[in-house]
């Protein structure tokens, strides 16, 4: 009974130990996975961020994740809101010109787009008030989106630079749908918005027959005065080829649009991103050549190598031929794998070293011990040297070696200990 204990026991011992590291390992494998939830801050409905993140949500939803979309009129906030802990959000859209709330916690995933600053003037309006130059905006009365917008933001330093502000315009900050709408009851004399060209929005706009879209002059001044602002052409019959609008290229002047993420965003995650990112805007578009976009240009104070590796070299092995799952794990672990394999092949090679020691000493001992008993058979004694060498052999065989306590012990009678 006791006997069949003790054979008992040790088994149980290692069954625990195997279900002990299969749970490690299972925890490992856990650890390593990705969120399968992913916030994208956007614009509001029907703007371009907002539509922007609809084409992204398709693509990164085949690899498995579930996308959620998080519409703010507020597009200025987006960065606060991103780096907030509290958000739970995982990226979002900005503008070049506005600097990450906490950039030690966001990173640029690239600049995805050139938006331009549209002016529609109602065709009343423009009869009697034509606008050329930013300046003639002062004294209108004008429709924005909401003030902490992107448009709105950058408009107000556009706007400081042509000596207007509130104090001499009526200027009106209106959610984006509602701007739209009031603008075309003619409402306003003129609203202005920085959106995406090919969006649905201002295709509406540019062919509702109230309204004429503005190409203003100084643009090249204003793009050197403000540098996060670029000039874009609109080529003339976009909208409506049939009908010719806008009848002529048209000169706008854009503002540059990336996509921001949390720093700590899992690998898996970004790579999803970054690669509907690449098929969402490389595109030509109305503005933009194709193949211009995305780029990245990198963060001097806060570069990011799994970004700028991408971009070089596209996406990891892993990552394009592994199920996000065990991508996860071997990116996770690879590391320390990778460790554990020198550790353990530096302790082979040392094993291996041993061995060739031991096989040598053994060849030597038995080449010692025929030498020796050949000598003697010839009645010559062997050199001082020879039995000293001999001495050593014996004293130094290991005695884990098969027949080493064998030799040594023959060694000894043959040189007479």
């Amino acid at each position: 009974m006791d006997r069949r204990l003790n054979w008992i026991k040790p088994k149980h011992t290692r069954v625990s130990l195997a279900i002990g590291a299969l749970g490690v390992l299972l925890y490992a494998a856990i650890h390593a996975q990705p969120s399968p939830r992913i916030r994208i801050a956007a614009g509001p409905i029907g703007g371009s961020f907002y539509e922007t993140a609809q084409a992204y949500k398709a693509l990164i939803e085949r690899k498995g994740y579930r996308v959620e979309i998080v519409p703010f009129q507020n597009t200025s906030e987006i960065e606060a809101r991103v780096a907030d802990d509290r958000a739970h959000l995982d990226l979002g859209f900005a503008a070049e010109n506005h600097g990450g709330a906490d950039n030690a916690k966001l990173m640029s995933l690239g600049d995805v787009q050139l938006q331009p600053i549209f002016i529609f003037e109602n065709r009343r309006t423009a009869a009697a008030h034509p606008i050329r130059s930013f300046s003639d905006l002062r004294g209108l009365s004008l429709v924005l989106p909401p003030r902490s917008s992107v448009t709105s933001e950058t408009m107000l330093r556009v706007f400081s630079s042509s000596a207007i502000a509130e104090a001499n315009t009526r200027i009106a900050f209106v959610p984006l749908q509602s701007a739209a709408t009031r603008l075309k009851q003619g409402a306003f004399d003129a609203g202005i918005f920085i959106l995406a060209a090919d969006s649905d929005l201002v295709a509406d706009l540019a062919k509702n027959p109230d309204l004429v879209m503005i190409e203003v002059t100084q643009q090249r001044a204003l793009a050197a005065k403000l540098p996060y602002l670029d000039e874009v052409t609109l080529p003339a019959g976009i909208y409506d080829l049939s009908r010719n609008i806008p009848p002529t290229d048209t000169r706008l002047l854009a503002a540059k649009i990336s996509v921001v993420a949390r720093r700590d965003i899992a690998p898996a995650t970004a790579y999803a991103v970054l690669e509907a990112m690449r098929d969402v805007h490389r595109r030509r578009t109305y503005v933009n050549d194709a193949g211009a976009f995305p780029r990245y240009t990198g963060d001097a104070s806060q570069p990011d190598r799994l970004v700028d590796e991408f971009y070089r070299d596209g996406t990891p092995w892993i990552y394009a031929h592994l199920p996000m799952a065990a991508a996860s794990v071997v990116d996770s672990y690879l590391t320390p794998l990778l460790a554990l394999w020198v550790a353990m092949s530096a302790l082979n090679v040392v094993y291996e070293m041993e061995r060739v020691r031991t096989l040598l000493q053994m060849t030597l001992a038995h080449a010692a011990l025929w030498w020796i008993k050949r000598r003697q058979r010839r009645g010559t004694a062997p050199s001082k040297a020879a039995l000293s060498l001999a001495r050593k052999l014996a004293a130094h065989l290991a005695p884990e070696a098969r027949g080493a306590a064998r030799i040594a012990a023959e060694l000894r009678r043959a040189i007479g200990h």
